[in-house]
């Protein structure tokens, strides 16, 4: 499965060409969102929703609401034990280092043995390995 990270979300609803091509080599049914994501890319929603100024709530509301969409349009992969397990040992092993969601998206990769595709790679580089992060934005499909 390609997991999803939060930035691709956003060029996938700019139709940015070159994720475009990687979309249309794989199965739809292959490309989840990792619950993780969801949540952060909702969250940004939520919050904006909930402190927008009078003249901002309506748009702010309909934005979110497009957001909900948009996810639904995914398949979604529930956060389990066996990737808490997994996050407990990053955890141990980069502390501080790195965003809490990017080790949860990482633990998932490496419990399930799937692909993280983002564009921020060096946010995964040194917790997986090459064959499980993949950036569909800069690289074009081989």
């Amino acid at each position: 499965m390609y997991l999803w990270d939060t930035n691709i979300l956003t060029h996938f609803t700019s139709e940015h060409p070159t994720l475009a091509l990687h979309i249309q080599r794989v199965k739809w049914e292959e490309i989840v969102l990792p619950s993780p994501a969801s949540a952060e890319f909702l969250r940004g929603r939520a919050e904006f929703a909930l402190k927008a100024t009078p003249d901002q709530a309506v748009m702010a509301h309909r934005l979110l609401k497009q957001s909900q969409q948009l996810i639904a349009q995914f398949g979604t992969l529930l956060f389990d034990e066996p990737d808490t397990r997994v996050l407990k040992t990053l955890l141990k092993k980069f502390k501080s280092k790195k965003r809490y969601v990017d080790l949860m998206i990482a633990a998932m990769a490496i419990a399930g043995n799937h692909v993280v595709v983002t564009r921020n790679t060096k946010h995964f580089k040194d917790v997986l390995s090459p064959h499980q992060l993949a950036n569909w934005i800069d690289d074009p499909p081989s």
